[in-house]
């Protein structure tokens, strides 16, 4: 993994490679650069940019959220947890999220649950036959969403209600028993 890192770093854009290091474990470096070059591939062999395009200069902006962009003409979306990484790539904006599922730990907490999730969706949760996964694919779908509209996780408030207001976007979840992953969609204007 180090060598990976050492590898990646002087390849990559100087704003890509600041935002790798700031990540204070070798494994979060790791999955930051290799989501970039990831994203790279996907860009070339999807002709989004020509084939010899050099990883360094793949550079982004970010807006007030920090919702990345490479030009008008892509969009693109990357996510990253323990062991895997999630990239997502359209011409309409888009959100991917992956996570690990959820702890029994963390579902117990009732204060985070009413924050995090409306009343039908702590009994969607409550009544799943493995409550750790139905709640990951929620809050999956919930991170996928904000990234495709830009607009962050900033309103806690906000975050029970954000998949009943989701008429806008197509979010397909997929899910394994260690990972929940969601892409949101938003549809045409």
């Amino acid at each position: 993994m180090q060598a990976v890192v050492a590898e990646l770093l002087p390849l990559v854009p100087l704003q890509r490679r600041e935002k790798a290091l700031r990540y204070k474990h070798l494994h979060g470096q790791y999955c930051c650069l290799r989501a970039w070059k990831l994203l790279h591939e996907l860009l070339t062999e999807h002709a989004y940019l020509p084939a010899a395009f050099p990883l360094s200069e793949l550079t982004y902006t970010e807006d007030a959220f920090g919702k990345p962009s490479l030009s008008a003409a892509v969009f693109f979306s990357i996510s990253h947890t323990k062991n895997a990484i999630a990239v997502a790539i359209d011409r309409q904006p888009i959100g991917i999220d992956i996570e690990t599922v959820a702890s029994v730990k963390r579902l117990a907490d009732a204060h985070f649950l009413e924050r995090t999730m409306s009343a039908a969706e702590r009994q969607q949760i409550a009544a799943a036959p493995d409550p750790a996964i139905a709640f990951t694919e929620l809050w999956t779908r919930k991170e996928a969403l904000v990234k495709a509209r830009g607009t962050g996780l900033n309103k806690l408030g906000a975050i029970p209600t954000l998949l009943e207001q989701a008429q806008d976007c197509t979010i397909l979840t997929f899910h394994t028993e260690d990972y929940a992953c969601s892409v949101a969609m938003l549809q045409e204007q």
